[in-house]
C-alpha cells in the first residue's frame, strides 16, 4: 500500500486506526460506482497487511454468510448495522458505523484486553491463538466497513427513535 504524505494530516494518522481509515477512504466511491476486481484485490491486500489474514478472512466469511441491515433514525443522522447469521437467526451482532466497538468475545478479549469472567492471569485458556494476541478490531466491525464499501444497495430500515434507542442501548450494555 502506498501512503502519500499529503494525506497524513497529523501524527494520529500514522497509527493503525488512521492507516485503516486511509485504506477505506482510498476505495470509497460516490454514486454507487463499484470497485473493479483489481481494486478489490488491492483493498484486501492492503487490509491483510494492516490487520492480518485471519481477521480479514473472518470478515469476508461474514460478508458471504451473514445478512446485513442498516437501521436509521428518521432524520438518517444516526445508524446501527445489524449482522445476523443465515444459519442461526438468534445469532445477531450490532455495531455502530464509524465506531470501533463490538460486544463480541473477540473484541472484548483481544481489542480491549479484558479477561473473561473468572479467568486468571496465568490461565492457559486461549481463544484463536496465543494469550498475548492483540487486535485493532473484530471481524464484525471490519465486515460492516467492508459491507458499507462493497454493497451497491445495502438493506435499510427506518426506526422510530424509541426503537433506535433500544438497539443502541443494547450495544453498550453488558
Amino acid at each position: 500500500m502506498t501512503l502519500h504524505n499529503e494525506n497524513l494530516i497529523n501524527t494520529d494518522d500514522l497509527f493503525i486506526p488512521g492507516l485503516v481509515q486511509q485504506v477505506f477512504n482510498k476505495y470509497k466511491r460516490i454514486n454507487g460506482i463499484t470497485l473493479t476486481p483489481a481494486e478489490r484485490l488491492q483493498l484486501f491486500t492492503d487490509l491483510n497487511a494492516l490487520l492480518g489474514e485471519v481477521l480479514l478472512k473472518r470478515a469476508l466469511y461474514l460478508l458471504d454468510q451473514w445478512n446485513f441491515i442498516t437501521y436509521y433514525t428518521a432524520d438518517r443522522f444516526r445508524s446501527i448495522v445489524e449482522l445476523s447469521s443465515n444459519r442461526n437467526s438468534a445469532h445477531v451482532v450490532r455495531v455502530v458505523p464509524g465506531v470501533n466497538y463490538c460486544k463480541c468475545r473477540y473484541f472484548q478479549r483481544f481489542v480491549l484486553q479484558l479477561k473473561d469472567t473468572g479467568e486468571k492471569d496465568e490461565d492457559e485458556h486461549e481463544l484463536d491463538g496465543g494469550s498475548n494476541q492483540v487486535s485493532f478490531t473484530c471481524e464484525h466491525v471490519l465486515a460492516q466497513c467492508l459491507n458499507q464499501l462493497l454493497s451497491p444497495e445495502p438493506r435499510t430500515q427506518i426506526l422510530t427513535l424509541d426503537q433506535f434507542r433500544y438497539l443502541h442501548n443494547d450495544i453498550y450494555e453488558d
